[in-house]
């Protein structure tokens, strides 16, 4: 395994000791590993989250200030988002007093040391007392314009960002615009019907968009089965096919108590837990969803869905109808984000991670001016220097293409953090660290079988 820091004598080395080749193959493998160096940089990502908060300051029914308040709940999303880190954030159930959507800034996102965090204005309601919002990372997005589609019963809005990418010292950028919202509940014909209608004003909205730019849908829709006229309205070519939308995933059928789609719900984390405020039931129901328009999912406008990042956080396709606090042993996020994604809401939020054309400006090369820390290539571990064992840290490895080789969490031990068997293979690796205490590194790195 060799960095491209470096690699150039090692290479020959190597050739000359291992693999017994004559010169000018030598120095045609130095020729293509160089064009290689110079050509396949690493990207950027960003962390797309949807997340239905249920009721956060909204007072119904069981769900009071001393069961469901904010005081009771920060702490559980606290510590979700430190573990997701997401860039953009649309949360529904939000109260529509604005001091609540205040309150999950100042005390969940922007804690720690973190400042960077910013909101969408808040939209007035036609009618109720929740609404959605959206949190973003205002060291690589810029929230240029918001507005929204007339869905009933409630507004489903609309945000358009943009990157801070190195492109924008050539006057240009990559563009992403945001629907967030939330569809009527209930299981009945009548409810179904207003859901078909909210995608069909939603459609109709963005068939008034001029440009053809990255586009995604979050939100809580409520439905029960992808035959559902909400789905089909909003994953049909229509008028306008560039705003066409589609499941990353592509898990469409019959979701409801269905074991087949286990591994795609997201309600209810808990059997019992805040009874009365929360649904219950464990997971049975896949109502939340990030869905993306084709230029996200085919690379045409600077932005592309990263296959196999699309994940219920918190489901490992194990615990239909439990708990996912219930036996068997839940590894797919630390216990403790696990303990909090049972008590903050009765929803699983949904994860994702995009592909970003170009490099941002101001969040990697600013934080990493006093954040940074090394690491270094040893046999099947990284070194790490800098970070004192003991700190979890989150691992991404991808190959030049972007392809996510391994992605999850490890803590330093003896200064170093394993390379998963899932890249143990030949070729070119890059690797991006971040750490819970906001240290962050990268690295590239050759790997050659033999």
């Amino acid at each position: 395994m060799i960095t491209f820091n470096n690699y150039s004598a090692e290479i020959l080395q190597l050739a000359a000791m291992k693999f017994r080749v004559k010169l000018p193959v030598i120095f045609v493998l130095i020729g293509i590993l160089t064009i290689l160096s110079s050509s396949a940089q690493p990207f950027d990502t960003l962390r797309v989250m949807s997340y239905n908060l249920t009721n956060y300051g909204n007072t119904i029914d069981a769900c009071t200030n001393t069961t469901n308040g904010p005081a009771l709940k920060n702490p559980e999303f606290k510590n979700i988002m430190k573990y997701v880190m997401p860039d953009i954030l649309g949360v529904c159930e939000m109260n529509t007093n604005p001091a609540f959507a205040n309150n999950f800034l100042n005390n969940v996102l922007n804690t720690d040391g973190i400042t960077y965090y910013k909101k969408s204005n808040q939209q007035v309601e036609p009618a109720g007392t929740l609404t959605s919002i959206l949190y973003y990372n205002s060291d690589k997005l810029v929230l240029n314009k918001q507005s929204y589609a007339s869905t009933s019963p409630r507004l489903t809005h609309h945000y358009r960002l943009y990157l801070k990418t190195d492109q924008l010292a050539n006057g240009d950028t990559v563009w992403i615009n945001v629907l967030a919202g939330h569809l009527k509940a209930g299981n009945t014909a009548a409810d179904a019907t207003e859901r078909g209608n909210a995608a069909t004003t939603i459609r109709n909205f963005l068939n008034g968009f001029n440009r053809k730019e990255n586009c995604l849908i979050m939100g809580d829709f409520n439905t029960y089965r992808s035959s559902e006229a909400a789905y089909q309205n909003l994953t049909a070519a229509g008028t306008k096919p560039a705003y066409q939308f589609q499941d990353p995933v592509n898990r469409v059928g019959s979701w409801t108590t269905n074991s087949a789609y286990s591994d795609v719900h997201t309600q209810c984390p808990s059997l019992n837990y805040n009874s009365g405020c929360y649904s219950g039931g464990g997971l049975d129901d896949r109502f939340d969803f990030i869905l993306m328009n084709r230029h996200m999912l085919n690379d045409s406008a600077g932005l592309k869905y990263i296959t196999g990042t699309y994940k219920a956080l918190g489901n490992d396709g194990s615990h239909y109808n439990k708990s996912i606090t219930d036996s068997p042993t839940n590894n797919s996020a630390p216990s403790a984000v696990l303990q909090s994604l049972y008590k903050g809401s009765d929803h699983l939020p949904v994860v994702a991670r995009l592909r970003v054309a170009g490099s941002f400006t101001t969040a990697t090369r600013s934080i990493r001016k006093t954040q940074q820390f090394d690491m270094e290539v040893s046999g099947n571990q990284l070194l790490v220097q800098g970070v004192e064992d003991g700190h979890r840290s989150h691992l991404l490895f991808t190959d030049v293409n972007g392809k996510v080789l391994w992605e999850g969490d490890q803590t330093i031990i003896g200064s170093h953090l394993e390379i998963p068997s899932e890249v143990r293979t030949g070729g070119l690796v890059f690797v991006k660290c971040s750490t819970d205490n906001h240290f962050f590194s990268s690295l590239k790195f050759l790997r050659i079988k033999y």
